[in-house]
């Protein structure tokens, strides 16, 4: 499922995932969908009545927070020694692939907005890149964006040195 071929001589720098805060909305979602039927089933005591419908029930939120957190895990931000990936997954069968080399890369900025971005520190960093002038690549929900922003300049200038030095070779 989360597969990309390197390309010869290229190394995984980073890794980078969505902050697990982000996971907070479907935790809150997935207990309330199990809490209230179990609660209100065994306070009037219709838990044996409705035992296949609320296990049945129970097994479909279960599956609902499996595909969520599986969909958290496998979206991720790569950053090798060449090149910027990002890989999206909308659902387990719609996967979208980005990657741009380091060089094309022309400005990198990052945002924090709203009370649970600031509160947990997380964020957006865009990258705008040569030959996509009107969509930056957004790397959503990381954590510590101006430590990832910082991060991409740091290994984009390596980059940058690294091809004058092989091509004065």
């Amino acid at each position: 499922m989360f597969k990309f071929k390197l390309r010869e001589n290229e190394k995984v720098v980073k890794l980078y995932r969505q902050t697990e805060a982000v996971l907070f909305k479907p935790a809150l979602i997935i207990f309330v969908l199990i809490y209230f039927p179990w609660y209100f089933l065994l306070k009037y005591e219709l838990a044996g009545d409705y035992r296949r419908l609320i296990l049945s029930w129970t097994i479909l939120v279960l599956l609902y927070a499996l595909n969520e957190y599986l969909l958290w895990l496998t979206n991720a931000y790569v950053v090798t020694d060449q090149r910027l990936v990002m890989i999206h997954y909308r659902n387990l069968m719609d996967k979208k692939l980005w990657e741009t080399p380091l060089h094309q890369v022309l400005n990198v900025s990052f945002s924090i907005k709203g009370f649970w971005q600031s509160l947990f520190n997380f964020g957006t960093v865009e990258v705008r890149v040569r030959g996509l002038p009107t969509e930056p690549l957004m790397l959503k929900n990381v954590a510590h964006p101006a430590e990832v922003k910082d991060f991409i300049w740091k290994i984009h200038d390596k980059s940058l040195t690294k091809g004058s030095l092989d091509k004065q070779t």
